[in-house]
């Protein structure tokens, strides 16, 4: 065992992702506070401690900054390096920081390599193969290895991730100019986002599609999202005129009860828009032409 680490964070996906760093460097034990009230009833033996890792937002930068002090107060933990996640890009508290001896300050969100080798560094921990790489092509993860990262930590944590699908409708958008619709994808990019949390990633491809993925996120609370995202679109739409359900569809689905894997979540989506898409033509055709056809299937009905 090469040691143990305390992670104070809220967040469950957040206590996740860090540890994937860890796994990428050795064995590691963990003890996991989510709340104040945990911590204050935390009995942590001499020496026990390996590292820390700390969110500030306990739930805000001032109890963080207490549970920091509480910790450099004790004997246990006085001097135990300690590492900060947080979304606060702030001068302010990086000099609070410092004042209580932090060894990294790392801004949310971040990647698992830069966690991994402040990791290394902290603990003096060696790699223990090094190649060169400087002369090397950059090579960017694919959305399906990104997927997959993102699975491996819900499967661990037992927790369920969902995407989100926005696609869109063929044959509204081409009867629009194409400096029209760069504009109005423009905005949907930007009201998207903007209806993103901060652990949630939002991708784009070459079809204009657009993926969201919502990490701890079940069923309903993607259709939460949905809903967030339909909303802060149409109001970003309204000075174009044009209507979310006339340019896009979108649908969600959820790992593990709508697929194991990146791709049976998607195919699962691409289904629910090609049952979007039935369901128009049906309900285009007419009621009166519904009902005829209803009367003639039932002449033959046994």
């Amino acid at each position: 065992m090469d040691g143990t680490i305390l992670i104070i964070d809220y967040s469950e996906y957040e206590r996740e992702k860090a540890k994937i760093a860890f796994d990428n460097i050795g064995e590691f034990e963990f003890i996991e506070v989510n709340n104040l009230q945990k911590f204050y009833n935390l009995s942590i033996k001499s020496k026990e401690i390996s590292l820390l890792v700390l969110d500030l937002a306990l739930p805000t930068q001032k109890e963080g900054f207490e549970v920091l002090s509480t910790l450099r107060k004790k004997p246990e933990t006085s001097s135990v390096p300690a590492i900060i996640l947080t979304k606060w890009d702030d001068s302010n508290y990086k000099r609070t920081a410092l004042k209580f001896n932090v060894q990294d300050y790392i801004i949310k969100p971040y990647t698992t390599k830069r966690l991994e080798s402040s990791i290394r560094s902290i603990l003096k921990i060696d790699q223990s193969f090094s190649y060169n790489i400087s002369s090397a092509n950059v090579i960017t993860m694919s959305i399906e290895d990104y997927i997959t990262k993102e699975f491996k930590i819900a499967s661990r944590a037992n927790q369920n991730l969902s995407i989100i699908l926005l696609t869109p409708i063929v044959t509204t958008l081409k009867s629009y100019n194409l400096d029209f619709l760069n504009n109005v994808y423009k905005t949907v990019i930007e009201k998207v986002k903007l209806s993103s949390r901060s652990t949630d990633t939002v991708i784009l491809n070459d079809n204009k599609d657009i993926l969201v993925i919502l990490p701890f996120t079940n069923d309903s609370g993607a259709s939460r999202v949905v809903e967030k995202i339909k909303n802060n679109v149409a109001t970003g739409l309204n000075d174009y005129g044009v209507n979310f359900n006339d340019l896009f569809y979108a649908v969600h689905t959820t790992f593990p009860i709508d697929g194991k894997n990146f791709q049976a979540l998607m195919e699962k989506a691409t289904k629910r828009v090609e049952d979007k898409i039935m369901l128009e033509k049906i309900t285009s055709i007419g009621a009166n032409a519904l009902d005829n056809a209803r009367k003639k299937y039932n002449r033959f009905k046994i």
